[in-house]
């Protein structure tokens, strides 16, 4: 077991004034349990699980694992080993949110094993637990691939491997599902709840996101405060619009508040279907309405006019004679139109995206790229997936405002332009400005960077998983920027994992996929609402439909919510808050 006693944690800023990260905190983790961390950008949940990983020590307290110190004097002279991160492995496996730090080994097999083999385990036992884990984690095609080359979710998917083949008591996950697409997300969700029903694996899982996994204890760590979330009253819950509380518990929470919800508020998008009264957990929640877009709906912009970005019958691949990653496809973004890419992890969205931007020409087909009309206006600009790493200067301000500083703007335009950029994506240039990039947490180094490229919008912004590690306020600071942006004609095509962004943002999804290894294909094509209709297009594409429009479809059929009232989970608790009161009368 692990535990906190009494570990708080202070560091000091930039200007030298100490900050408090963790007030005193009691916490345990003991085989057979599963607790998720709920927080904010900046709230102390990476600092939290290197607590109790043992990679930073308490500022007072302690951190034990089985009754024993593992920092300070008394960890001294006990016959343990404690004193630092590598004593604790194999015990304690952690896995963070950015992979590619990660990776030790030149392919996936090797990373795989590179752990086992320093535990001196018999050649045989690490054969059988490097195919093993190969086989369970979906990478046994990728074996011999390096795991820098891989799609993101296929490098979570790698160092989850990794650590659980080590089989540890505890694993710590630090915001590390962010990159998986759903369906990998509830297999990987599948297997470590097994584990951990086995009692001999403890899950701590930190997150940012609005989601919970079936069995998880859930608290929130709020301002360096750790609070039970099952100790919050429906009041509460609604109340904490900031915090990343999960949908359907901000849901059942409207409905306790109107008495139409009875027992405890449920954080379980099944349970939560179950107790409608509606079908058993894991269901799906209706028989959908046939007659979405499929692939042959509308890929042209709504507008009619000139497309700003098309894909005309574009393949590419890797080399000659090689099999294709992406084939055929075809597609137009117009102005004032925001298109989101969704499909599995390796479906080609990434690929699609450098082939629109031209950092990869493609092996057959053309891209046509729309020539701005004002020459300093960017044409097209991409965004990565980790668009953080871009950061460099000495100042988060002077970051946001390196394009202006080369195109020769006076200093104070800049400060100016710089702020109301960080305005745009919820930080506060009073608090930020100022800051060192490399100090702040992941998330709001996301925003930071995305504040860059909203300081002079190109014609046509590329983003990869956009909302990838932020909170629930980041997410909805990127919707306003995009419908800015939509209304300045700019174009936007993102690619995304977030089925819930993308539901309240998007004009229009695309869906792509892989039939039986083939290369991928654009799938179907239509609005968010027809494409989670379609059924065989979403089996097809190994996609679930949002939690959002499970939930409101539900909620529409008990007659406790107007049809279309919702598009996405935060308008459909909104519209839940205001809907119960007056059907109650």
């Amino acid at each position: 077991m692990i535990r906190l006693h009494g570990a708080s944690l202070a560091v000091r800023d930039d200007a030298g004034r100490p900050r408090t990260l963790l007030h005193p905190t009691d916490l345990s983790l003991a085989p057979g349990e599963r607790r998720l961390i709920l927080g904010s950008n900046g709230s102390g949940k990476t600092s939290l699980l290197r607590l109790m990983a043992g990679l930073t020590a308490p500022s007072s307290g302690s951190v034990l694992v089985d009754g024993v110190p593992i920092h300070g004097p008394a960890a001294r002279g006990t016959g343990h080993s404690w004193g630092g991160a590598a004593s604790l492995w194999p015990r304690v496996a952690v896995v963070f949110e950015e992979p590619d730090p990660q990776f030790l080994a030149e392919t996936v097999e090797a990373e795989i094993s590179f752990g086992l083999e320093s535990m001196a385990l018999p050649a045989h036992e690490t054969r059988e637990r490097v195919a093993a884990a190969l086989e369970a984690h979906g990478l046994t095609a990728l074996a011999a691939r390096d795991p820098r080359t891989l799609s993101a979710g296929e490098k979570t998917r790698t160092l989850l491997a990794a650590a659980l083949a080590a089989r540890p008591s505890a694993l710590l996950l630090d915001q590390c599902f962010a990159h998986l697409d759903p369906a990998a997300r509830r297999a990987e969700e599948i297997g470590i709840a097994a584990e951990a029903r086995g009692g001999k694996l403890g899950v701590l899982r930190a997150s940012q996101e609005q989601d919970s996994a079936p069995g998880e204890r859930l608290h929130w760590l709020d301002q360096g405060v750790l609070r039970d979330v099952g100790g919050l009253t429906p009041a509460a819950v609604l109340a904490a619009r900031a915090a990343p509380l999960p949908l359907a518990l901000r849901a059942s929470a409207a409905l306790a508040l109107d008495g139409r919800w009875s027992g405890p508020l449920t954080a379980s998008v099944g349970e939560f279907l179950a107790a409608l009264g509606r079908m058993e957990p894991g269901a799906r929640a209706m028989q959908r309405a046939r007659g979405a877009h499929s692939a042959g709906g509308r890929v042209a912009p709504a507008g009619g006019g000139a497309p700003l970005l098309a894909l005309r019958g574009v393949s590419w691949a890797p080399s000659r004679g090689s099999a294709p990653v992406v084939e055929d496809v075809s597609f137009e973004v117009g102005a004032g139109e925001v298109v989101a890419l969704v499909g599995a992890s390796g479906a080609g969205k990434s690929t699609l995206l450098h082939l629109a931007a031209g950092l990869r020409a493609p092996t057959t087909g053309s891209v046509e790229r729309a020539q701005p009309a004002v020459k300093r206006t960017p044409g097209v600009m991409l965004a990565l997936e980790y668009p953080e790493r871009q950061l460099f200067a000495r100042s988060v301000a002077e970051d946001v405002a390196a394009s202006l500083w080369i195109e020769g703007v006076p200093a104070e335009e800049r400060a100016r332009r710089a702020a109301r950029a960080l305005r745009e994506v919820d930080l506060d240039p009073e608090r930020f400005a100022d800051r060192v990039p490399g100090t702040l947490s992941e998330g709001e180094k996301r925003r930071a960077a995305l504040a860059s490229f909203l300081i002079d919008p190109p014609l046509v912004l590329l983003w990869d998983e956009p909302t990838a590690g932020l909170d629930p306020d980041g997410r909805r600071a990127l919707r306003a920027c995009l419908a800015r942006l939509r209304e300045r004609g700019r174009a936007v095509l993102l690619a995304s994992h977030d089925l819930d962004f993308v539901t309240g943002t998007a004009d229009r999804v695309l869906v792509l996929g892989r039939d039986a290894g083939a290369p991928g294909r654009l799938l179907g094509v239509g609005d968010p609402g027809a494409v989670w209709r379609d059924d065989a297009l979403l089996s097809r594409a190994d996609l679930p439909a949002p939690e959002a429009f499970l939930l409101a479809r539900a909620l529409e059929d008990c007659g406790w919510l107007p049809p279309g009232a919702t598009a996405d989970g935060d308008s459909l608790v909104l519209a839940l808050s205001r809907a119960v009161a007056p059907l109650s009368s």
